[in-house]
């Protein structure tokens, strides 16, 4: 007979089925309860497979829905709460409880998909139901079969009866088949779904590091400055002192002879650039805001306020 264990069905050992050809009768009456045993344990461990995973398509269905309905509920419920005058601070983000119900939604359905539990639930019921309707197709054509023989069956009743019995039990084995098909093309899919998807998220994850990357990189480059002071050329000595202020700190520097100061190397952001020097031994100065970009030379043009 089948054996039913917690992963298998298997099949009846073949030592068991003997024919006597002394008692005919009671040969095919052996015949007929184990081919009727032989469905009966089929049918029984599709019954007993499907109940785990009906329960755990049923959880995973009852907590999809309820984190579906949360994530709508959640933000106005922490608005209605804000409104009636609860103090909740305006930093707790209620998008974030949102999502992360959406996502844990998204990955129980995924979960289930994945592993077939609600669909291998279909499939066991399906299975199960129409080997029940085979074993009662059999035992009436068993019955009108036997009807029709005396107490002693001719051979060729008797050949009827073994080739009805094989055809019975060909057919159970036959379910068994096409529902172990199913879930095997099911998985194969399921598997290759799968990959597809990892595939896409591991490129869409380093497009986007690829992308950060890179932002910082550009953000991080350096750029640089040039300041012109228009009327240098009217400063004692044709020179001016500058001083460059920034997050680093300061930097102090002199030009003579030029119009124009230059920085290179600079890090992006903004400083403060002040401009001092002398005419006719009077002191006079200036200063401006600049900001220097990544990659970009900021220009700046500043006047001395000599009369």
């Amino acid at each position: 007979m089948p054996t039913v264990d917690e992963k298998n069905v298997r099949p009846r050992d073949a030592a068991d089925i003997m024919w006597n050809a002394a008692e005919p009768l009671q040969s095919l009456r052996d015949l007929r309860k184990a081919a009727e045993e032989e469905a009966q344990k089929a049918i029984d461990w599709y019954w007993k497979s499907k109940r785990w995973k009906a329960t755990l398509s049923r959880a995973i269905q009852l907590y999809a829905l309820v984190l579906t309905a949360l994530a709508g509920i959640a933000p106005i419920v922490i608005q209605v709460l804000r409104n009636s005058g609860m103090n909740i601070p305006m930093t707790f983000d209620s998008g974030a409880i949102a999502s992360l119900c959406v996502g844990t939604a998204a990955a129980l359905i995924g979960l289930d998909k994945a592993f077939g539990f609600s669909s291998g639930w279909t499939r066991y019921v399906l299975t199960a139901t129409s080997m029940t309707k085979l074993l009662h197709e059999f035992r009436m054509d068993w019955v009108a079969l036997v009807s029709a023989t005396n107490d002693s069956p001719t051979l060729e009743q008797q050949a009827g009866l073994i080739q009805r019995a094989k055809d019975f039990i060909s057919g159970v084995q036959s379910m068994v088949l096409q529902e172990t098909k199913d879930w095997a093309t099911e998985f194969q899919n399921n598997m290759a779904q799968m990959e597809k998807d990892l595939k896409s998220q591991l490129d869409t994850l380093k497009a986007e590091v690829e992308k950060t990357t890179k932002e910082k990189e550009d953000a991080s480059k350096p750029g640089a400055m040039e300041l012109t002071v228009t009327n240098a050329d009217k400063t004692d000595g044709f020179h001016f002192d500058v001083v460059l202020e920034g997050a680093s700190g300061k930097v102090a520097d002199s030009v003579s002879n030029s119009k124009v100061w230059a920085k290179i190397a600079a890090a992006p952001g903004q400083y403060k650039i002040t401009v001092d020097a002398k005419c006719k031994g009077n002191s006079f100065g200036t200063s401006s805001i600049i900001e220097v970009k990544p990659g970009e030379t900021a220009k700046a043009s500043l006047e001395l306020p000599i009369p």
